[in-house]
């Protein structure tokens, strides 16, 4: 069995001249410049769905209600009427997605999703503020005005105050748990098929853990995603120190290690229209604020395994990583952070133990000797009174707990483990990118004007400055039923005439047999593909699909004609078995798919309507196979392609079949017409690679990708490309000239040679 493939990988410079092996910065391609400026000639103005954004207001006032009541805890489970709105929020964010990335796919417009995705993100965070003032107003009104329950008003006024940060950022996740859902499930695997990009803005900073809390130095958002941090400016383990700090350490580990850094993974400055250049200086992303290369450099556990199991290159590896720990260790004992570092994941702990009665920051302080912790001992003792401990087996609280872990914590500061220290760099290292993330996020959703009034949405309209984000079924159906363009599929039957006469030899019936292995199952395909019946008679099968003007998701016309062909093949396959096991002669297929940008033309023989357009005549010169190159090559059994195309020599009498200059073979084959492929490149995100074909002198270039068909199935698509060749009678060094042909593969050794290679 002959190789396919060479193996020869594309060689990529390495980004060190060791082992170890960065990642490049956490670069963000946001960019609006192609977008027009609003009503306010400032921002961008855009209308969201109605649907999505009542829904979303009347969920957001539901679960401020649900979780702002002293009876829950924000561990518990919403309601069953929440959880109903937050599956239908779920299901109308996803429908809006989806309309969008299918009305985008041919441009490739990627900006209008990521503008989709950024007004969102604003209409929740905004919402959930608003509605959060509004409920505090509303409370303080009613707390006035109330003669009775005036003690519960006043109590549920109380605990919002002092969990408000808590609730936004509860409310704020429930909702963004959603999109993220969604952006995670078959809608993101879409929008990779048909834009060519998994995430259109980064999982990280869509989802940062910041964005979701009115106050970025929030103590338990720190503890939760991070690490603890000191609030004093003039601390060494504040945020500026220590960003000042690991800049410079990280700069020593590099040369230390003698790590030649890429260019690539230098920094990179944000390119937005709307940040200005002193702003953009403060988003600079390089590898210093990729989490994962902390891990790289640093975690010694993970190589001291492969040490284990004999991996490559684990020895070099453990080395630069010692010198690593060793530089990270020595630059945080001599900023004198280490026992600081420590005291904030013990905070933790603490925090919890004591029942969350103590404030964080209040337990940090303590350990790291800034207060007395006989303070803290009052403070609880203070708040053991007006909040006692309600829940069911609940131990009694003492400051001794504090007191001990003081002690361990001196102990431990004297040798702190490894992998402590490169928690810390790490959490630190995404705050920091989380950080930058904020600010970006937030430039973007400035540069966003949600419109709300009718009146302003009319300006906006008339003037054509509106981007509108609906649902596909809230977009406007008037022209539902205008055909944008269409594909013409033309399958050429041959060697059907031969087979009738020996089935009437034998006495059987050849329409029954026909019926029921060729034409009963191609117009079940045509309804799986969305195709429609032009002509299916004798030996010509000719079939039509179009593309509807406000119907975006279903402009997969050619994608679908192509996944419609290689079926019908799969149809003749079976037959030909039927055939040879009966002793028939067996079929063959010549097909041809060719697309027009424009709605064909239709007259009518009283009921019966005849379409008229000149891809017909297209697709029918391309299902064809000339006399001399079904002579020629038809036999020949390890031929891998079924579909070539030659150009007749100038001044040569033969001028090909049906007075066309260039000929082909289309023997069991499917040639795709250039201007279908075209179309195809703009409805999915076609995966380009090369191969070298046995006997070929040169690689021939394939294209891959995936779509849907009518039933939301997922189907791939190959398509390879090659030249047309010159025609020499008695010669078979054929020249090869500019002029490309593309032909739907469907041979199984390069499918799998295709799918081995990771093609």
């Amino acid at each position: 069995m002959f190789n396919l493939f060479k193996n020869k990988k594309s060689s990529t410079k390495s980004t060190t001249s060791t082992v170890l092996s960065l990642q490049p910065s956490c670069y963000v391609a946001i960019n609006f410049k192609q977008l027009v400026k609003g009503i306010d000639n400032v921002r961008i103005d855009v209308h969201l769905s109605p649907r999505f954004t009542e829904l979303g207001n009347q969920l957001i006032s539901e679960l401020l209600n649900e979780r702002s009541s002293t009876k829950r805890r924000f561990t518990d489970k919403p309601s069953d009427a929440v959880l109903k709105k937050l599956y239908a929020f779920n299901a109308s964010y996803a429908s809006l997605l989806t309309a969008t990335i299918h009305r985008v796919k041919e441009d490739k417009r990627l900006d209008l999703v990521q503008l989709l995705q950024i007004a969102v993100i604003k209409f929740v965070l905004t919402t959930v503020h608003s509605q959060a003032e509004q409920l505090l107003h509303k409370l303080r009104k009613d707390s006035i005005n109330e003669k009775t329950k005036k003690m519960d008003l006043h109590e549920h006024l109380l605990w919002i105050n002092r969990h408000k940060n808590n609730l936004l950022y509860q409310v704020t996740y429930e909702l963004l748990d959603q999109i993220h859902l969604v952006e995670l499930s078959r809608v993101g695997k879409l929008r990779e098929s048909l834009l060519g990009i998994a995430w259109s803005i980064p999982e990280e900073m869509l989802f940062n853990p910041l964005l979701q809390m009115p106050d970025t130095h929030n103590h338990e958002i720190l503890m939760r995603h991070y690490v603890l941090l000191s609030q004093d400016p003039d601390s060494s383990y504040g945020f500026d120190r220590l960003k000042v700090l690991i800049d410079q350490l990280l700069d020593e580990v590099t040369n230390t290690c003698h790590l030649q850094i890429d260019p690539k993974l230098e920094k990179q400055c944000v390119d937005h229209p709307f940040l200005d250049d002193e702003r953009m200086t403060n988003l600079m992303f390089s590898w210093k604020d990729v989490p994962a290369n902390m891990d790289i450099l640093f975690n010694l556990q993970e190589t001291f395994e492969g040490l284990e199991d004999n991996l490559p290159d684990a020895k070099t590896k453990q080395l630069c990583q010692r010198q690593a720990t060793a530089i990270l260790e020595q630059r945080l004992r001599q900023a004198q952070v280490i026992k600081h570092l420590l005291a904030a994941y013990q905070t933790v702990r603490l925090y919890e133990h004591y029942a969350k009665l103590l404030k964080p920051y209040l337990l940090y302080q303590a350990l790291c000797d800034e207060i007395k912790i006989e303070e803290v001992a009052l403070k609880l003792k203070n708040q053991l009174k007006i909040r006692p401990l309600r829940r069911p087996g609940d131990k009694p609280l003492y400051i001794t707990e504090l007191k001990n872990t003081k002690k361990r914590l001196t102990k431990v500061a004297r040798r702190p483990e490894s992998h402590i220290l490169r928690l810390f760099i790490t959490d630190f290292v995404t705050y920091q990118r989380d950080l930058k993330y904020y600010h970006l996020m937030h430039k973007a959703m400035d540069s966003v004007n949600l419109l709300h009034s009718e009146a302003d949405v009319q300006l906006s309209q008339s003037n054509e400055l509106l981007y509108e984000f609906f649902e596909e079924d809230e977009y406007n159906t008037n022209s539902a039923e205008t055909i944008r363009s269409h594909v013409i599929l033309k399958a050429d039957l041959r060697g059907s005439t031969t087979i009738t006469d020996e089935l009437c030899l034998r006495g059987l019936n050849p329409a029954t047999h026909f019926s029921r292995n060729f034409f009963n199952p191609i117009r079940k395909l045509i309804k799986s593909f969305g195709a429609e019946k032009v002509f299916i008679e004798g030996d010509a099968v000719i079939l039509s699909l179009f593309e509807y003007q406000d119907s975006p998701d279903q402009w997969l016309a050619t994608a679908r004609a192509c996944g419609l062909a290689k079926n019908m093949l799969a149809v003749v396959h079976k037959q030909n078995e039927i055939s040879r096991a009966n002793d028939l002669p067996q079929l063959e297929l010549g097909i041809g798919i060719s697309y027009s940008p424009a709605a064909p033309k239709f007259l009518y023989d009283g009921d019966q309507k005849i379409m008229i357009s000149p891809a017909i005549g297209r697709a029918d010169r391309l299902s064809s196979c000339s006399w001399k190159l079904r002579r020629k090559y038809s036999q020949q059994s390890n031929l891998l392609t079924h579909v070539m195309v030659f150009q007749q020599p100038p001044n040569d009498a033969f001028k090909g079949e049906k007075g066309m200059t260039s000929f082909r073979y289309n023997l069991n084959g499917i040639e795709l017409e250039s201007a279908a492929f075209k179309k195809l490149q703009t409805e999915l995100a076609l995966r380009q690679f090369t191969i070298r074909l046995p006997n070929d002198k040169y690689p021939t270039r394939f294209h891959k990708g995936r779509y849907l068909d009518s039933f939301g199935e997922t189907h791939e698509v190959v398509i390879r490309e090659d030249r047309v060749k010159m025609w020499r009678e008695d010669n078979e060094d054929y020249p090869l000239t500019k002029t490309l042909y593309y032909e739907v593969v469907t041979n199984h050794t390069i499918l799998k040679a295709i799918k081995k290679g990771g093609g």
